[in-house]
């Protein structure tokens, strides 16, 4: 932000609502991060189409293991072109991501629409 820019008038002052305002944006940035995701990949399907037969990939999921510190952590499942996807992943298939998600230590991801694209629905 540029020095002397007075922001204080934007933001309320007090904590309550500020969390409220965090919360809000997270929740609008995992929407905005969602809707990219179908988009892109909307688009990718248009462009296999415009260029020939489409090819399904055979590994459309990842399945990320937790850091092996202490006990405890959780797997995720991700869509394969899931940004929040970390270096700790693997390609899966549609199948051995259901089956994963089985186990109680294993979960999708947040922000990706696994959970909805593996049409796992909450209890």
């Amino acid at each position: 932000m540029p020095a002397g820019r007075d922001i204080d008038w934007l933001l309320p002052p007090d904590v309550e609502r500020l969390r409220t305002l965090e919360r809000w944006c997270l929740v609008l940035l995992e929407l905005i991060r969602g809707r990219i995701a179908e988009i892109e990949r909307r688009d990718r399907v248009t462009d296999a189409a415009r260029n020939g037969p489409a090819v399904t990939p055979l590994n459309e999921w990842k399945l990320e293991h937790p850091i092996p510190i202490g006990r405890g952590g959780c797997m995720l499942v991700h869509t394969a072109d899931c940004r929040l996807a970390s270096g700790r992943t693997r390609p899966t298939t549609r199948e051995q991501a259901l089956d994963a998600l089985r186990q109680p230590q294993v979960e999708t991801c947040s922000i990706c629409p696994a959970a909805q694209e593996l049409g796992i629905t909450d209890p």
